[in-house]
């Protein structure tokens, strides 16, 4: 019972750091700004905020993953589909939705 007790105790803070949801703010601004500029209101990819910033997560996480549109359609070119590729900072790993719904949701907090 001891034993067990202090691995608990050891293994907690690694479960608070696992806890920790991702920052959106980085994710985007690493990751989405260069096309869809700083507050997501489009450059030399389309506007976000007010767009699909409002689709339904499921819609959302699909576009960035899978490269579709909330109607089916192929995302125009140079979007890259994430689900095939990284983030910069995931090194070599594809996006997790939870990363994904982060940047939605700090797309949210843009006007």
């Amino acid at each position: 019972m001891k034993r067990m007790l202090i691995a608990i105790t050891m293994l907690w803070p690694c479960a608070q750091v696992m806890a920790v949801p991702p920052d959106g703010k980085a994710l985007y601004q690493e990751n989405c700004a260069r096309c869809h500029g700083q507050n997501g209101k489009g450059d030399t990819g389309p506007k976000l905020v007010g767009d699909a910033s409002e689709w339904k997560r499921e819609l959302f996480e699909r576009a960035v993953l899978k490269g579709i549109d909330d109607q089916g359609k192929p995302l125009k070119s140079p979007m890259p589909h994430w689900g095939a590729a990284s983030f910069k900072t995931d090194k070599g790993i594809a996006p997790s939705k939870a990363e994904v719904d982060a940047i939605q949701r700090y797309l949210h907090t843009l006007k």
